[in-house]
């Protein structure tokens, strides 16, 4: 699968745009089964008591062999190669599932604002494994907001968040289930609380990057970030250069 013009145009003029389903039925079930083992609130919650908690966990690719094989599939590698070019690694995976009656929300930040230092612009994909909306925990997204580079963030609780925000602008990233968001990790964006009673909002968030990939603070490059495509060719499977330390997630 390929970015048509006109998606290319949305995430280079707004920052992202909404696929619809990229992967088969099949798929989604998939990984909705292998989702629901592996993102459960006696695991691991993020948010806070008075708001409600909600589950979640990183990595789920290293616990679930099914996960693992999806992250190389042709077409999302193929999105990613159109963005990023011909050398891509995947860089990180998370479940996020915001459950009936889990007020607590995520305040304004870059995807960006997680890493390190300085880390190049990347690509988020961001599956809709159920329908989203403001009701349940949806996005709200910033257009535009990621042509101003990488902001300065702070942590608040686990959060980073970006301290002061123009938001004025903001618009309502709706989805259907199994619709494929795309952003760019310098899109400014949030999640808010589900205050509804009985719709699940579970995600799951693959992201990608290019290859070659430099923090610019400290030069740190990324070796540990598996490759899924080489030279424009997707790989079969994740070449591993170097083991990544999943005991740093603290998941």
């Amino acid at each position: 699968m390929s970015l048509s013009p006109k998606q290319q145009h949305a995430l280079d003029e707004v920052g992202f745009v909404n696929l619809g389903q990229v992967l088969d039925d099949e798929h989604l079930e998939i990984i909705r089964h292998e989702y629901d083992i592996l993102v459960r609130p006696e695991k691991q919650t993020l948010g806070n008591e008075v708001d409600g908690k909600f589950p979640y966990r990183a990595m789920l690719n290293f616990r679930s062999d099914p996960l693992r094989k999806i992250l190389t599939h042709p077409d999302l590698v193929g999105l990613a190669i159109d963005r990023l070019g011909p050398d891509i690694r995947f860089w990180w995976d998370q479940g996020i599932n915001k459950s009936p009656g889990s007020g607590s929300h995520i305040d304004w930040h870059q995807d960006n604002g997680y890493q390190r230092g300085q880390v190049p612009e990347y690509l988020t994909f961001w599956l809709a494994l159920d329908d989203s909306d403001l009701n349940n925990g949806g996005l709200l997204v910033i257009p535009g907001s990621h042509r101003h580079g990488q902001q300065s963030h702070e942590l608040r609780d686990v959060h980073w968040v970006i301290p002061e925000v123009e938001a004025s602008g903001a618009i309502a990233l709706n989805a259907q289930a199994g619709d494929l968001l795309i952003f760019s990790s310098l899109l400014v964006h949030k999640t808010v609380g589900n205050h509804s009673t009985d719709r699940e909002r579970r995600a799951w968030v693959i992201q990608y990057a290019k290859a070659d990939a430099t923090n610019a603070e400290d030069g740190t490059t990324y070796e540990d970030r598996p490759w899924v495509a080489r030279d424009g060719k997707v790989l079969e499977t994740l070449l591993v250069e170097k083991p990544f330390d999943l005991g740093r997630t603290n998941q």
